[in-house]
């Protein structure tokens, strides 16, 4: 597929670099890996949080936020499957969500299990940054409760399951709160754009124009 309008690859850990494509590279405090995206977003990932310095962690993610290149915060988040303690979660994505807030930029989100609580905390926090659930593969009703709180959603990989719970929910999501991504997976994003495209019955042409608007409006 070749469009004229400039595709967004919101979330990936593995940039292709590709002509007409805007991608946000995911980078994680402690990744040894060096970026190659001109644009990035930068977090404390649940994942990579074993035996942590708070210290260091806190001076590396402001002194990235400061960065004109950081366009977003993140991935964080919380992830009920992860051997990682909760508390140390939570301290990692408070922090996450204070330096989202103090710098102007979106937070984009992982979530496993814990939609509930994170739901819980955006009444809570009352955040004015925007909140992108990152690699959406839920049901229909789940989405609908994120929609609802204002949040953002972004889909991928899950498009192209068989029986995927994401494609209704992918249907039911606002044109303008729609983002599309690859994360870590090795298909490009022509592909994913291909699939929303064909599950919400318009054309690729359409969606891309749509979620240039969705970035502008979040990223400027």
């Amino acid at each position: 597929m070749h469009l004229a309008t400039m595709l967004y690859n919101l979330h990936t850990h593995r940039p292709v670099l590709t002509p007409g494509v805007v991608e946000i590279e995911s980078v994680y405090f402690g990744q040894e890996k060096k970026p190659l995206s001109p644009r990035l977003s930068v977090g404390l990932h649940p994942w990579h949080l074993h035996g942590v310095d708070w210290i260091q962690a806190e001076q590396w993610l402001r002194e990235q936020a400061a960065d004109p290149a950081i366009v977003a915060i993140g991935e964080a988040g919380l992830d009920k499957v992860v051997a990682t303690p909760w508390d140390v979660q939570m301290t990692a994505f408070q922090l996450c969500f204070n330096v989202s807030e103090e710098n102007n930029k979106p937070l984009i989100l992982h979530c496993v299990r814990a939609f509930d609580e994170l739901l819980a905390l955006k009444k809570t926090w009352k955040p004015a940054q925007a909140w992108i659930f990152h690699g959406f593969e839920k049901n229909a009703e789940t989405a609908r409760r994120l929609l609802q709180a204002g949040c953002y959603l972004s889909f991928g990989a899950a498009l192209f399951r068989e029986k995927s719970r994401a494609a209704e929910a992918l249907r039911q999501t606002p044109a303008n709160r729609l983002f599309l991504e690859t994360d870590a997976a090795d298909f490009s994003i022509e592909k994913v754009y291909q699939r929303a495209a064909e599950l919400r019955g318009e054309t690729p042409e359409k969606l891309a124009a749509q979620i240039a608007e969705n970035m502008a409006a979040l990223f400027g």
